[in-house]
């Protein structure tokens, strides 16, 4: 500030310093005019940009879940001998299970084979001369010779065993 003296004597402050007009705030939100700029020079970068189609996928460092499991099996810790004596027991145990339901399937394959090879040969429905007969521990009898019940039973008894084996199957694995 300067102070400037007059005719009269009296003096009259005069202001060098000029006056910043621009608005200091807009909306109670500080201006910075270096912020405007730094806005001004990204709006010209992304109006440059090649835009990114959404079906492009960006490469992540990070594993598929194959590759942590992978990770997670090889970081289980040994098995000691008490567990894997263990595991070879169930897997003899399954191993013999899934035999005798081979083994039931099969019969009962060539069974329905055998029968119905009979009944070409003499006219009748298979399962014609057959009879189905169940006991149990108190000495009941349930016996009929109704091919329709027989042959319902017996695919019902395949079915399950080939259900059973598939089970038995998956839980076969030599994961140590």
């Amino acid at each position: 500030m300067e102070t400037n003296v007059k005719n009269n004597g009296q003096a009259k402050v005069v202001n060098t310093v000029q006056a910043d007009k621009t608005p200091k705030f807009v909306a109670g939100n500080p201006v910075n005019a270096v912020a405007k700029a730094q806005e001004k020079v990204e709006s010209k970068e992304e109006e440059t940009k090649i835009p990114v189609v959404a079906s492009q996928k960006v490469p992540t460092n990070e594993p598929s879940k194959l590759e942590i499991k992978a990770a997670l099996v090889e970081q289980r810790p040994a098995m000691n001998l008490e567990q894997t004596l263990k595991k070879i027991k169930d897997l003899n145990r399954l191993s013999n299970q899934r035999e005798k339901l081979i083994v039931t399937i099969d019969n009962l394959e060539g069974f329905e084979i055998l029968q119905e090879d009979e009944a070409e040969e003499t006219n009748l429905n298979h399962f014609q001369r057959c009879e189905l007969k169940i006991t149990d521990d108190d000495g009941n009898v349930f016996s009929t010779k109704n091919p329709f019940i027989i042959d319902q039973m017996s695919k019902n008894i395949k079915g399950l065993c080939t259900e059973k084996l598939t089970e038995v199957e998956a839980q076969i694995s030599l994961n140590l």
